[in-house]
């Protein structure tokens, strides 16, 4: 027997969840736009087409490498009030994103792009 999970018990698993792939469709789909949400960054392939969420370094990389990324990737408003989006300080979002993104330039420049 299958257990129902409510919306609001969803929504607090998904607090402690690191990583979320939307876009499991297993065919590129470039990361074109980010925005800071709940803690983790948002990443957009078009303009409401959420392909994946992350929580960490990582977990971006992961996202970045699995689905690509545009030559020119632009940043939500949220980037730069990312206290408004449960970081600890407006700062934190474009930091983790830069650790992220310089991680999946790292492995690019080591193995190529896949």
């Amino acid at each position: 027997m299958t257990k129902r999970v409510s919306k609001k018990m969803r929504e607090e698993l998904s607090i402690h969840q690191t990583f979320r792939m939307y876009d499991d469709s297993g065919k590129e789909n470039a990361i074109r736009f980010i925005a800071a949400h709940k803690g983790g960054i948002q990443m957009f392939s078009n303009p409401g087409e959420l392909v994946a969420w992350a929580k960490t370094p990582e977990m971006i990389a992961y996202a970045l490498r699995t689905k690509g990324a545009n030559d020119i990737i632009m940043g939500s408003s949220s980037m730069d009030f990312a206290s408004e989006e449960g970081f600890d300080l407006d700062e934190d979002a474009t930091i983790l994103w830069d650790e992220g993104y310089d991680m999946y330039l790292d492995e690019v420049a080591t193995v190529g792009v896949k």
